[in-house]
């Protein structure tokens, strides 16, 4: 039909929204269709025994008592949040895919939240090719965010902005003596970002490691190639160490380093997880000591003398009051909820500034429109046009006397306004 002859139907009391004789004409919330939250997220309880990861406690209860608290809030513009819980046993090769399976195929969710331990594979899985929009805690590399065509959003930054954190950071360090840059052949994308980011950034500055070491991901292999690039850091007298990778290859190269007697200062970010106390427990002791990093989360307030952050007090409150028992700061459940604060007040916050229809392009618009958000161990946040949200740094500093990390001044942004 012609749209010039099309008429509209003609309005029904339903249609009108109630005066309260204030003015105010909000219509009252409606009840629409939910929404299925997949919350996909490691079984490291083995790993934590082995103290290899950390224990983040009853995760799911958590998370259950905060989603159902986020729906008392409005849950995603007017739409309840169904929640359901996928864990994958990280021991098992494949299982974190099969958990991507269940969430977008058999569970049909319109958002899969990543925890902590949710990387590589299982992501571009999630936002690639199932088309389903994901927000993770851990930053991902540049390729991820663009083969997901908008689907994915970061609390950390990226891993392109966390390994240049370090030469903003450490870029007096790095030019006053000889330096070497660590990697290891990953599955996550650390070690291709260091090869298409971290190395051409160094040149442009007019910076070049004297030593480049990439261990291999075959354990045996890498245990041969140790001592011949210890032998190379000694030779070419290198005083600091920029660490892109995890632990893994870390740990012992470490402790390859502390037996031959060579000193050196390293540094890093939350590239990799360098700047986490799990990270620190892997590693020789005497060797870390006096280790730098700069990290966009509130670790190392407390060996600093800071106050609590607040985010990470009101969230604690919160919980204790969803859960109906306090959660203390040494509290296994801690991790849990500052992520499931976190996850759901982001949620609830996009919600409410949704234009429209809540679809996959409006909830991403939502979110980079929060310019400002409060979350529970991060410092100063906000998507504000991007795809992640921590945009302030903070240094800190381990000390083997205390076998801690300390908050060193305070938060600057990453990169240069």
């Amino acid at each position: 039909p012609d749209p010039e002859e099309t008429t509209d139907p003609e309005p029904t009391d339903a249609d009108e929204p109630e005066d309260d004789g204030g003015g105010d004409t909000t219509a009252e919330p409606v009840d629409l269709d939910p929404v299925v939250v997949a919350v996909m997220y490691p079984d490291a309880s083995l790993l934590a025994e082995l103290g290899l990861a950390e224990a983040v406690g009853d995760l799911a209860g958590v998370f259950e008592a905060f989603f159902a608290d986020a729906n008392t809030r409005g849950g995603i513009a007017g739409h309840e949040i169904q929640l359901e819980m996928v864990e994958f046993d990280l021991l098992v090769d494949g299982d974190d895919t099969r958990a991507c399976l269940t969430a977008t195929q058999d569970l049909d969710a319109v958002l899969v939240i990543g925890t902590g331990g949710v990387f590589g594979d299982p992501v571009l899985c999630v936002a690639e090719q199932n088309e389903t929009w994901m927000i993770q805690d851990d930053g991902s590399p540049d390729e991820f965010y663009d083969r997901a065509e908008g689907r994915l959003f970061t609390i950390t930054p990226s891993k392109a902005e966390t390994q240049l954190a370090i030469l903003t950071a450490f870029e007096d360090e790095l030019r006053a003596a000889p330096f070497a840059v660590f990697s290891g052949l990953d599955t996550g994308g650390d070690h291709d970002t260091v090869e298409s980011v971290l190395l051409p950034a160094l040149a442009d500055a007019g910076l070049e490691p004297a030593v480049t070491i990439v261990l291999d991901s075959d354990s045996e292999l890498a245990s041969s190639q140790i001592p011949i690039e210890v032998g190379e850091v000694e030779d070419a007298g290198i005083e600091t160490i920029v660490s892109t990778t995890n632990f893994v290859f870390t740990s012992p190269f470490a402790s390859a380093l502390e037996a031959a007697g060579v000193e050196v200062l390293w540094v890093g970010s939350d590239a990799a997880g360098f700047a986490n106390d799990l990270y620190a427990s892997q590693m020789d002791p005497a060797q870390l000591d006096g280790a730098r990093a700069v990290t966009v989360r509130t670790l190392g307030w407390d060996n600093a003398g800071l106050d609590e952050p607040e985010g990470q007090a009101a969230c604690r409150a919160r919980a204790g009051e969803l859960l109906g028992a306090e959660v203390a700061i040494d509290s296994p459940d801690l991790g849990g909820v500052n992520y499931a604060c976190n996850f759901s007040d982001l949620l609830v916050a996009a919600g409410e500034v949704v234009e429209g229809p809540l679809t996959d392009e409006s909830m991403a618009a939502a979110l980079r429109s929060l310019s400002a958000i409060d979350l529970a161990n991060y410092g100063p946040a906000g998507f504000d046009g991007a795809q992640t949200a921590a945009s302030h740094g903070r240094e800190i500093q381990w000390s083997a006397d205390c076998e801690c990390w300390s908050a060193v001044g305070e938060f600057e942004p990453l990169a240069a306004e």
